[in-house]
């Protein structure tokens, strides 16, 4: 046996959700192992999830890699239903369309692009910043907890050269429904496992079925049950259908394909290239934790679920981002090691809906509908997934994932904004001082690792003969909450930060934000010309407001814009920072707000950092 290795995290997986913990990691600097027990290129290059939705797409794109693959996949933005070949614009794929038209999100399509690119892009990115990381193939054998306060865990793994000791502060499992990681860690897994079986397929077809290579598709067959088809990367469609050959059928592609052409009935299909299928049956389980001391579960590992509602990887994907920046930041000193509890219960608590949804739809895209919903003998599968697909569909584009009150979501003392704690940050289009043309305000609060504070500043007048500034109430308002966040013993004057300021005003941008504060503003300045930020916001633009944005664009908590909100401000940073944050104080109150550096993040305008 060679030397031990000694690394802060040791990820235990090599598909997309542990490349993205990896990714956002390595990031800020941390030294990070994963091994992956399979050569990816020699297993199936492709298959497995395909479809992102738009809750997904923001969340990379907030962390900046939807441009690695924007020109790879297909932007699926209509959706159509046949029955007995006659088209419909509703039930289907079509919840889709209708919660993306009322959002205010800049995906408005799902992303069909299938994993085996998705792992390319993000084991490129990695291998960019740090050579060393992502190790395949490599199993992991075991793993101990050890008395050691640095290095608790001491993992076995296989390398090509031998085995190896590999010691680390975390361990993080992400190595799918069979995971090694959680049977080692006795994490109990229960769960049922699922009656039905479906039929995958990606391949290059001709049809004459009408918008087959511009719409997604559901077919509703009365013995192929809710037939999917979408349209994948690279000319490539994936056909996926209930199968349900009596047992001991041999199973070969010529049947396959035979299946998949009767499933599309009454269209024709001919097959190009059938570049990959599988016959499958996935339980719907979850651990009963995701984390146990220094170890956590994530994706597969910790939840598995059938594919009708296209979920896995973008499930995995919401896991990665929370625990990512968590664990960064704990790693990084800058967080307490509390705010990992909330990984725990955000995520199973999302997870445990997910999985509950996907029986129902698991049993009505197979043609059976479940026992609960009480219909009568004649009823119809598909309107009932129809109404499933309704009711849940914020929740499955991942626009209205949500968490509930924390440690972290902090529940609202003051009426100053009415956006809403522990969900998504509402977007809007903002302006940066000169430019003549408005930036979504996402783009502006990119992910750093570090919290988002917004400081609506209120509404610009401008009145004849006098440059444009606050009212008086703003104005006494913003001064109030800088004095409190510049006294000496603000929690803003430590070093390092575990946030970035950007003060918004309603109204143009006539003057410079100083001249219109009377101060330098809090990090960077940002123009609502029409007030549309503001009324998402909530905000009364006569009394202004603070909201903070979760470095995963989640708003976590909302107070006034005054003494007192500065002083929340105070009380609520302390509650989650971690040792270094509270142990060093900078020795001029007043440089660690109104001067800083820059940096450029993901081709946007320049980041102040605060130091």
């Amino acid at each position: 046996m060679s030397q031990p290795k000694y690394v802060d995290v040791l990820l235990v997986g090599g598909g997309p959700t542990s490349l993205l913990v990896s990714y956002l990691l390595v990031c800020s600097h941390h030294k990070v192992l994963a091994v992956e027990q399979y050569d990816k290129y020699e297993q199936g290059l492709y298959g497995r999830a395909c479809l992102l939705y738009a809750g997904t797409l923001e969340l990379l794109d907030l962390v900046g890699l939807y441009d690695r693959v924007a020109d790879i996949g297909f932007p699926l933005r209509e959706a159509v239903t046949y029955k007995d070949g006659v088209q419909s614009s509703s039930r289907g794929w079509m919840f889709i369309q209708e919660v993306l038209a009322k959002s205010d999100t800049m995906f408005k399509f799902s992303f069909s692009l299938r994993q085996k690119h998705w792992e390319d892009v993000l084991r490129q990115l990695v291998q960019e910043m740090d050579p060393s990381v992502v190790h395949a193939p490599a199993k992991l054998v075991t793993y101990r907890t050890v008395d050691s306060a640095e290095y608790p865990i001491v993992a076995t793994v296989e390398f090509p050269g031998g085995t190896e000791e590999v010691h680390c502060k975390y361990l993080i499992g992400a190595d799918g429904g069979r995971s090694t990681v959680r049977k080692v860690g006795n994490f109990p897994f229960p769960g049922t496992a699922s009656p039905y079986k479906w039929v995958r397929m990606d391949a290059i077809v001709k049809t004459n079925m009408p918008l087959s290579h511009t719409h997604a598709i559901s077919i509703e067959s009365k013995i192929y049950g809710n037939v999917l088809w979408t349209l994948a990367d690279n000319g490539r469609v994936r056909i996926g259908f209930l199968y349900n050959e009596p047992p001991g059928t041999q199973v070969t592609e010529d049947l396959i394909k035979d299946r998949a052409k009767k499933a599309v009935h009454p269209f024709d299909l001919e097959f190009v290239l059938l570049e990959w299928w599988t016959i499958y049956e996935i339980g719907q389980r979850i651990a009963d934790t995701f984390r146990q001391g220094s170890v956590f579960l994530a994706g597969d590992a910790a939840h598995t679920h059938s594919s009708g509602a296209a979920q896995g990887m973008n499930t995995g994907f919401h896991d990665s981002v929370n625990l990512g920046w968590k664990l960064s930041g704990v790693l990084s000193g800058i967080y307490s090691d509390s705010v990992l509890d909330t990984y725990n219960s955000e995520r199973r608590t999302s997870a445990e809906r997910l999985i509950n949804l996907d029986k129902d739809i698991a049993a009505l895209i197979s043609g059976n509908i479940p026992d609960h919903f009480n219909a009568p003998p004649d009823a119809d599968p598909n309107d009932y997934l129809a109404d499933l697909y309704d009711t849940n569909a914020e929740f499955t584009t991942g626009l209205g994932i949500s968490y509930e009150y924390n440690s972290v979501n902090w529940a609202p003392t003051s009426p100053v904004s009415k956006v809403e704690i522990g969900h998504r940050a509402p977007d809007g289009p903002v302006f940066r001082p000169g430019r003549a043309f408005a930036q979504p305000l996402r783009t502006l609060v990119r992910y750093t690792g570090s919290f988002w504070v917004l400081v609506f500043a209120g509404k610009l007048e401008a009145e004849r003969g006098t440059p444009a500034h606050l009212n008086q109430q703003c104005t006494a308002n913003y001064h109030a909450l800088r004095a409190t966040i510049d006294s000496e013993p603000s929690i803003f004057n430590s070093q390092p930060t575990c946030w970035n300021f950007l003060t918004i005003f309603s109204g143009r941008d006539l003057v410079p934000a100083s001249q219109a504060l009377g101060a330098q503003p809090l990090g960077q300045a940002a123009y609502d010309y029409s007030g549309e930020v503001f009324k998402t916001y909530g905000v009364d633009q006569d009394v202004g407001a603070v909201v903070v944005l979760r470095p995963d664009g989640i708003v976590s908590f909302v107070t006034a814009m005054d003494g007192a909100g500065g002083e929340g401000l105070d009380e609520y940073f302390r509650s989650i920072a971690g040792a270094r944050v509270h142990g060093s104080a900078a020795p001029v109150a007043q440089a660690s707000i109104s001067k800083g550096y820059e940096v450029d993040v993901e081709g946007e305008d320049p980041v102040q950092v605060l130091v």
